[in-house]
């Protein structure tokens, strides 16, 4: 008889194991889900606030309306280029589709203006430091 204590005694340690394997997994998806039904932080809210998404405006990351702002406000300390028209879209793999008077540019290095290129490039270093301060 001792045999077969001795499995029962088994099996209600692997019982006790697994429950509390399924309550800790319970646990974790109540917690991570509270936390995306409370939107974002109030330090990413103070990064986004000044990112406008214009009607006429390719699909794009908030993060990528923030940078084109940013871009936008650089040139128009810039009176011939006060007028340009940038507009930054999100590729499907999340990389930066630009756009300059209506014309698509690949990579930055592709765009004739040093003054346009420079401005976004320092307005994504801007960003980036920023947001590596979070």
């Amino acid at each position: 008889m001792s045999p077969d204590i001795s499995l029962l005694n088994q099996l209600g340690v692997l019982l006790v194991v697994a429950t509390l394997l399924v309550l800790a997994l319970l646990a974790w998806f109540v917690v991570t889900r509270r936390s995306q039904l409370r939107g974002p932080s109030k330090e990413v809210q103070a990064m986004v606030t000044d990112a406008r998404i214009e009607a006429f405006e390719r699909p794009s990351s908030i993060v990528a309306e923030q940078i084109e702002e940013m871009v936008k406000q650089k040139l128009s300390g810039y009176p011939d280029l006060s007028e340009t028209v940038i507009d930054f879209g999100t590729v499907a793999d999340g990389t930066l589709d630009i756009w300059v008077n209506k014309h698509q540019y690949d990579t930055i290095d592709d765009i004739v203006d040093e003054r346009i290129r420079n401005a976004i490039r320092e307005s994504v270093d801007k960003f980036n430091v920023g947001s590596s301060q979070l």
